[in-house]
């Protein structure tokens, strides 16, 4: 699924939270560990990539084969980020996120900004994510809430669950006070998209209808009570989900969600 895992890191313990998701999403995909690091000044370059390895050493990692890189930034970290990605056929980024709304160190800020400028999928890991991770399997929550947009994750959850050993969830959310139009009434709308996943791929999809007035909490408590291993959710870039709510919901999702959360945004979204 993936040739290269890669880490981007600021040297805060923060950021290294992201290391133990992205070596079990690395073991599984059977795909090269990379940490990533952008530094001001040329001069820094050796100090950076010093500091990584002896974190590495530190954590019983210093003879894993992880590769480790080091750039001078170009324009932003973010495009600098994704210029890198780009270079590097088959990656995905996976990196600790805050999500909206709380200060961190840097790199955890930085997450939307990486989102504007990538097409595809990134794994974030927010501040209440489970890191010990081994691997991913067992559930797998996919929101939908009637666009193209989110129900772009579909596919991408399905081939993740397949890869990882995961079972997916179709879930959507109704708004307490909301009317909901005829197609996207309670059950019918994520139980069609599940049969229609299921068609696809042979396996069996589950789905659920969740209600709360706030759509992140909602998905997130019930990722709670499954216990899900990661949720997989597509986003325009700007403010989250296209419809589901005011505000980021995506970013909400990150902030709150107890596992990893991969946001893609695709490409018809140019």
């Amino acid at each position: 699924m993936f040739e290269r895992v890669i880490v981007p890191i600021d040297g805060s313990d923060f950021s290294w939270r992201a290391l133990q998701p992205a070596r079990a999403l690395a073991t599984q995909c059977d795909a090269v560990l990379e940490l990533f690091q952008v530094v001001v000044l040329p001069d820094d370059i050796g100090l950076a990539e010093q500091f990584i390895n002896d974190h590495l050493d530190k954590v019983g990692l210093g003879d894993a084969g992880v590769n480790v890189k080091v750039v001078v930034m170009g324009e932003s970290i973010a495009s600098t980020i994704s210029a890198h990605v780009e270079r590097s056929s088959g990656s995905i980024v996976v990196m600790s996120s805050v999500g909206r709304g709380r200060s961190a160190a840097l790199i955890g800020s930085i997450a939307e900004e990486l989102l504007a400028e990538l097409f595809g999928p990134v794994m974030l890991v927010g501040p209440d994510a489970n890191i010990d991770v081994t691997d991913f399997r067992g559930e797998l929550l996919v929101p939908v809430d009637g666009s193209e947009t989110s129900e772009s994750a579909l596919a991408l959850a399905a081939a993740w669950g397949i890869t990882l050993g995961a079972r997916p969830w179709v879930v959507s959310v109704i708004e307490s006070g909301s009317q909901v139009e005829a197609d996207t009434s309670e059950s019918s709308y994520p139980s069609r998209l599940a049969r229609g996943l299921a068609k696809q791929t042979g396996r069996d999809i589950e789905f659920e209808v969740l209600h709360g007035g706030k759509p992140e909490r909602a998905i997130c408590d019930f990722a709670s009570s499954l216990p899900a291993t990661l949720i997989v959710a597509s986003t325009h870039g700007r403010t989250g989900f296209a419809r589901i709510a005011a505000g980021s919901v995506a970013m909400g999702i990150v902030r709150h969600a107890p596992c990893p959360v991969v946001l893609n945004r695709p490409p018809h979204l140019n």
